[in-house]
């Protein structure tokens, strides 16, 4: 996340919230493996996407699912776009009950869809984002209405199986034994570990571990394994109540410096200025009784590569050559198109508002 210039952070991780919706602009590499659902929107540029199963490229205003615990990575494509900015939203499943959850392991599949490429689900998908965006913008505060829209994604999400889908697979019978590998590295970060000690729990020849690791993550294990620590780090990095030193010794790191150089080298920026961003994001009001949120607002550059997303979302009630009434969210927008006739507007008795239009129109 090197490049900060639309970089924006509405985040619950803060609060145990499952819902987190981010910008950022990447000029970097980025892998990742989250037990969270992940949906992934291009504003700007173009990105390779890379899992286990399938690669493929990712142009402005595609769209990717990407089921839980898939490992994933992000590669920029700088000589097509200056910047390249994704927006990105993550719900944990870890941060609700069993019985909200479901059986998330198993409900989604990792797809990606455009306008020529499983419209009807990127059509429903997109529409129900542009109303989450439009409720941030616009700074309205319901949380139950953002429970609604969140579930709704989550629904979306999960019966996206009854599509066609991105399935380019491997046919590697070392696919199975890289996911064990990975596991015991989950399990075991935080302790002293070597390439070695994982070839030897699972009865692995060094040259072979070494192999494996580098075929599926594209990146030498001691870097993965930095990676994996740095991201396990985030929540008490955020939480801001330890140091950097004491927080590279809990996530298993050999001190400050290296923990700091490895966070930098995945998110393009210090791990201190990282929490000092997320503090500036969500601050608490030190003078209200129940510490009342106050989110970080959308910019008019953030709001300008948003308004496509918004507008596109609109659900249309009546559409014609001159008149189209669309409906977004708890709002209803009717728009006339053409200006060469008069039109005339008034109230019943009742209160409803009546537009009167020629009976003809050139």
């Amino acid at each position: 996340m090197q490049n900060m210039n639309y970089y924006y952070d509405f985040s619950g991780q803060k609060f145990g919230y499952p819902l987190s919706l981010s910008i950022n602009g990447f000029s970097r590499s980025v892998f990742s493996r989250q037990s969270s659902l992940e949906i992934s929107y291009i504003l700007k540029g173009e990105y390779e996407a890379v899992t286990a199963d399938f690669s493929c490229m990712l142009r402005e205003r595609d769209l990717i699912v990407i089921a839980p615990d898939t490992m994933h990575m992000i590669c920029p494509k700088q000589e097509a776009c200056k910047e390249t900015v994704i927006l990105t939203i993550h719900v944990d499943f870890a941060r609700m009950s069993d019985a909200m959850a479901g059986d998330s392991t198993n409900a989604f599949h990792t797809v990606v869809c455009a306008e020529d490429k499983n419209r009807d689900f990127y059509i429903r998908l997109k529409q129900k984002i542009g109303e989450l965006l439009a409720m941030l913008m616009k700074g309205r505060d319901n949380l139950y209405e953002l429970n609604a829209i969140m579930m709704e994604l989550v629904r979306l999400a999960a019966i996206q199986q009854d599509f066609s889908m991105e399935d380019l697979p491997l046919h590697s019978d070392s696919h199975e034994n890289y996911m064990k590998a990975i596991q015991y590295i989950d399990g075991h970060y935080h302790e002293e570990l070597t390439l070695s000690d994982i070839a030897r729990q699972l009865s692995f020849s060094l040259s072979y571990t070494s192999k494996l690791m580098k075929r599926y993550t594209g990146i030498p294990f001691v870097k993965y394994l930095a990676a994996v620590r740095v991201r396990a780090s985030l929540e008490e990095l955020l939480e801001g109540r330890s140091s950097i030193e004491q927080i590279a010794a809990g996530c298993g790191m050999p001190n400050a410096k290296a923990y700091t150089a490895a966070f930098k080298e995945l998110y393009g920026i210090l791990p201190s200025d990282y929490r000092k961003q997320f503090r500036q994001n969500l601050k608490y009001g030190s003078k209200a009784p129940l510490q009342k949120m106050q989110k970080m607002a959308l910019d008019e550059e953030q709001k300008a590569l948003l308004r496509h997303f918004v507008e596109e979302s609109q659900m249309p009630v009546y559409e014609d050559p001159y008149i189209s009434i669309q409906k977004t969210g708890s709002e209803v927008v009717c728009r006339v198109h053409q200006k060469a006739f008069k039109v005339s507007m008034e109230t019943d008795a009742d209160g409803t508002l009546v537009i009167r239009f020629p009976a003809q129109l050139s």
